[in-house]
């Protein structure tokens, strides 16, 4: 095999560090920060007053589900180092779909049991909190998709 398809072929690991820490993490952590003010937003909270516990706890369960729907779309942008999530098959991997399964159950367990509840300080998000909760899956996935758009520019100009 020549050198220039060894080199193809090999990992770069600076992408996936860079694409995990640099574009997908910031972008995460927006969309669970603008689902917790938005659930405060929509339970009638104002800048600068005190949000009652059961709105806090609201607000609390849809930010952690904005986290972990966050990280499952993240499992699944990250199966390729260049293409977006679309053309790679989603059930290629099926340790992938049972992780994602049992992620779906902890979840469910720890916005709805009451021992755990009282731990986390969380609630069940009601269907606005789902919603909100649910923008940081295409978030993640449009971000996933334009900075491997902007990888594919970069690396054509430099070829």
């Amino acid at each position: 095999m020549s050198q220039s398809r060894l080199r193809d072929r090999a990992v770069n690991w600076t992408n996936p560090l860079l694409a995990a820490s640099g574009v997908l993490g910031p972008v995460q952590a927006l969309a669970e920060m603008a689902a917790f003010t938005g659930m405060l937003l929509l339970g009638g909270w104002t800048l600068g007053a005190e949000p009652g516990p059961a709105l806090l706890a609201t607000a609390s369960g849809t930010a952690f589900a904005a986290v972990v729907l966050g990280q499952l779309a993240n499992a699944f942008a990250c199966r390729s180092e260049s293409r977006w999530i679309g053309p790679v098959h989603w059930r290629g991997n099926p340790l992938l779909l049972g992780a994602i399964a049992f992620e779906v159950v902890v979840l469910a367990a720890f916005l709805s049991l009451p021992v755990l509840t009282d731990l986390l300080g969380g609630t069940f998000p009601d269907a606005a909190g789902w919603a909100l909760a649910a923008l940081a899956i295409p978030a993640v996935i449009l971000a996933d998709a334009a900075h491997k758009a902007w990888q594919a520019r970069n690396r054509s100009r430099t070829r």
